[in-house]
C-alpha cells in the first residue's frame, strides 16, 4: 500500500503543477469573470475587455465615500479615454435606484448592474467603495477602498507592459 502511495503522489503533484493560477479577488490572481447588464441596456463581459487595463469601481448610492469619489472617478474615466476600461459596478441595488443615482451624481462612465450582489461577492467587495485594477491579461494588480493617488501612473505602466 505504501509503495502505491509513493507512485501516485508524484503523479498527482505532476498533474497539479500544470493547473492555471487560482481565480480570486486579490493581487496576482486571475480576476473572476462575469457577464452582466449595463445601465442603458447593453451588457459587458469581463473577458471582452482583456488586452487593456480595467478599473472596477464597486459602489452603492447610499455610500457616502462612494458619492464623494464620483467626480474623481469621472475625471479618471475621461483621462483614460480608450487606453483602458473603467466600469462602475453597483453593489446590490435595483436598476431604478441605480439610474436615479447616476443622474443625481452625474456619473458619466459605464455602470454594471449587480442587483444580486454576485459580482461584488466574487470580488470580496465587502467595504465600499472598492477599487480593483486589472492588468491587460486579467490579473488583479491592485485593490483598495479609495482611489489610488497614483492610479494614472499604474494604469500607464500596465498599458506599456501589455498582456
Amino acid at each position: 500500500m505504501r509503495s502505491l502511495a509513493l507512485i501516485l503522489l508524484p503523479l498527482v503533484l505532476l498533474c497539479s503543477c500544470g493547473q492555471l493560477a487560482p481565480v480570486g479577488a486579490h493581487e496576482g490572481m486571475r480576476a473572476p469573470g462575469f457577464k452582466a447588464p449595463l445601465v442603458g441596456g447593453d451588457s459587458v463581459s469581463l473577458g471582452e475587455l482583456e488586452g487593456k487595463p480595467v478599473v472596477l469601481v464597486f459602489w452603492a448610492s447610499w455610500c457616502g465615500p462612494c458619492r464623494y469619489e464620483v467626480p474623481h472617478v469621472s475625471a479618471l474615466h475621461r483621462e483614460l479615454g480608450d487606453t483602458a476600461h473603467l466600469l462602475g459596478v453597483n453593489a446590490g441595488e435595483d436598476a431604478g435606484t441605480v439610474q436615479a443615482a447616476i443622474q443625481a451624481l452625474g456619473i458619466d462612465y459605464p455602470v454594471v448592474l449587480d442587483p444580486s450582489g454576485s459580482i461584488s461577492r466574487s470580488y470580496e467587495a465587502t467595504a465600499l467603495p472598492m477599487f480593483i485594477v486589472l492588468g491587460p491579461e486579467g490579473r488583479v494588480r491592485l485593490r483598495g477602498n479609495s482611489l489610488p493617488e497614483r492610479i494614472n501612473s499604474l494604469v500607464a505602466g500596465l498599458r506599456r507592459a501589455g498582456p
